[in-house]
């Protein structure tokens, strides 16, 4: 006999959680409809591993009706009990606590949110199922008004398993729509590639085996055993995109293995990941954020694993200490596997993904000591390897900035120093640590500030001639914050240097940055500065042609301060410093002056 009963659950709220709340993929119930069959499938080999398991997928297109969705599996069934079981464990199932295919006991549960899924795209569901236990047959009949109907069919003799009808939608736009050959075959590929059970999927005729050549690499010993040309395809039709090189990881515990790609071109250090990981052999996310290290920016991995707790929408993974403990050992992993790439691979791979890999050298002093040699720095003649640049020099230094390389770079020249330019991203982090691991080399740090000590002073004869004509172009200096110096230095062609120290950048940045602000934040800033802030040093070139003729072109010391303001505004611009507002006007006149005077 047939009871008309009412689910006891609110079902149109349930539907609006699915479908606007908890998934962000509208073609999930493809995959719930994939987990349920699978999971029956799993249930009956526990206690009959005589057949052959496999999953049936049809299409029906009718010319009146719209089309329908025939899943099929011959897996464990289900009685009128489990029936009641499921509708009745719905609320419970839909808590996000379960991973695919691991309890018998949840097996239930899951099947009921898994088939409610699909109210998503449509507003009838039939399910037909045998119980292998029982043998009864049982329709279930559900609606998206929250009304079903159950009735035993009597007389027929069906084998184990269950099918489920699902018609679309009679609406135009359907999201998640897979209700056309092509959109439900890429689905079946994109959920159930790595799924052990043969998925079959039929349409007028057309019959296409979705997972015979995928579900291969889920199984670790022949993985093992694959050639680099089906990896390499399975890695692009999987992640959508080609790879050239890649090697094979697996964690401690040998539970989550899988093929790390290296991606061919540069990476932005706040791209999102790519990473496929399968759960029990389901497909969970193509973009898990938190599998990886951070610094693995230049791998993309095909995951598979059994050991990770999904989220309630089971589109990602919990970040746990589940999750840590796979992403600290899958980090091992791969250091492991680089240090094994032959050094054309991994030169290649250092010219693109130098970023990646010195984020990783400032980690790991065991994994620097290895891969030092391939890093590339910014010196004096370019961007240059440091196996090269220590093979060419016995003493090489390096700076802390960019501004402090460019403020010392021509005297570095001219004196023919070594020079690194240490100012780029985790370059100054690495070479502090090769300072103290690499006893053979000898790598030090130089300041601006020291390098001033090694330009010559003047005599006592010239210091006595140029003293009162520094100190009055000093005084006509005083506004623009700068001390001026004289001194003998190489090479002769600079007539300038220009040294500023941290804090003198500091208070020069937070007086440019009151400028620009209102006077109340301006007056919070300035008070932030000490009253005598740190003054910079222009030091001016007594070995350079045009300072020699300055200093002695017997021009008053206002005119001469007029040349070395030039000066100072033309060594803030090669510094790429940006100028603060009375410098732009001390530009600009000195411009004008210059003018009239031609």
């Amino acid at each position: 006999m047939e009871h008309n009963q009412r689910f006891q659950v609110h079902l149109s709220g349930m539907i609006d959680i699915l479908s606007n709340h908890l998934y962000n993929e509208k073609d999930v119930y493809i995959r719930e409809l994939l987990q349920n069959a699978n999971d029956a499938i799993t249930a009956r080999k526990k206690i009959d591993q005589s057949f052959s398991p496999s999953i049936y997928v049809s299409l029906i297109n009718g010319s009146d009706a719209p089309p329908t969705i025939v899943f099929e599996d011959n897996g464990i069934g289900l009685t009128e009990a489990e029936v009641h079981q499921f509708l009745a464990t719905i609320a419970n199932s839909s808590k996000g606590e379960k991973t695919f295919g691991e309890e018998e006991s949840d097996f239930i549960g899951r099947f009921g949110i898994g088939l409610l899924s699909c109210f998503i795209v449509s507003d009838e569901i039939v399910m037909v199922s045998t119980s292998s236990k029982t043998k009864e047959t049982i329709e279930w009949r559900g609606n998206s008004d929250g009304t079903y109907a159950i009735r035993k069919i009597e007389g027929n003799h069906f084998q184990p398993g269950t099918k489920v009808y699902i018609r679309r939608k009679d609406i135009n736009e359907l999201p998640g729509d897979c209700f056309q050959l092509k959109a439900l075959s890429k689905t079946l590929k994109k959920y159930g590639s790595s799924l052990q059970p043969a998925i079959i999927l039929e349409c007028e005729g057309k019959v296409e085996e979705i997972n015979q050549w995928s579900k291969q690499f889920a199984d670790k010993d022949t993985l093992l055993l694959m050639n680099r040309d089906e990896i390499l395809h399975f890695g692009s039709s999987i992640l959508g995109r080609d790879y050239e090189d890649y090697f094979l990881i697996e964690n401690d515990t040998g539970r989550t293995f899988g093929i790390a790609f290296i991606v061919p071109h540069s990476i932005h250090m706040n791209a999102k990941k790519t990473n496929a990981v399968f759960l029990n052999g389901m497909f969970v996310t193509k973009e898990c954020q938190h599998i990886l290290p951070d610094w693995a920016l230049f791998i993309h991995c095909i995951l598979w694993t059994d050991e990770l707790s999904p989220v309630a929408s089971r589109e990602d993974f919990y970040q746990n200490k589940a999750l840590e403990r796979v992403c600290e050992s899958l980090g091992r992993a791969i250091k492991k596997n680089i240090v094994t790439l032959p050094d054309v691979t991994l030169t290649k791979l250092m010219h693109i993904h130098y970023l990646g890999f010195k984020a990783l050298a400032s980690q790991d002093d065991e994994f620097l000591s290895f891969i030092y040699p391939y890093l590339p720095m910014r010196t004096l003649e370019g961007e240059q390897s440091l196996q090269l640049i220590f093979e060419k020099h016995q003493v090489v230094y390096y700076t802390e900035t960019v501004n402090k390389f460019h403020q010392i770079q021509d005297i570095a020249r001219g004196k023919q120093i070594a020079l690194i330019n240490g100012g780029y991203t985790y370059d100054v982090f690495i070479l502090d640590k090769l300072s103290k691991i690499l006893p053979d080399v000898n790598l030090l740090y130089l300041d601006p500030i020291e390098m001033t000590e090694s330009l010559k002073k003047l005599d006592i004869v010239e210091e006595a001639e140029y003293l009162a004509l520094i100190q009055d172009i000093n005084a006509e200096m005083d506004e623009c914050k700068v001390n001026v110096e004289i001194r003998r230095f190489e090479p002769t062609d600079l007539p300038t240097i220009f040294i500023h120290s941290n804090q003198s950048q500091e208070d020069r940045e937070l007086e440019r940055i009151a400028e620009a602000s209102n006077s109340l934040f301006s007056n919070l800033l300035m008070s932030l500065q000490s009253p005598e802030p740190e003054r910079p040093t222009l030091f001016l070139n007594l070995n350079n042609a045009l300072i020699h003729h300055l200093l002695h072109s017997g021009k008053t010391a206002g005119q001469l301060a007029i040349i070395v303001q030039v000066l100072y505004i033309q060594a803030l611009l090669l510094g790429h410093y940006p100028l603060k507002k009375n410098e732009f006007d001390m530009m600009n006149n000195n411009l004008l002056y210059m003018l009239e005077l031609i």
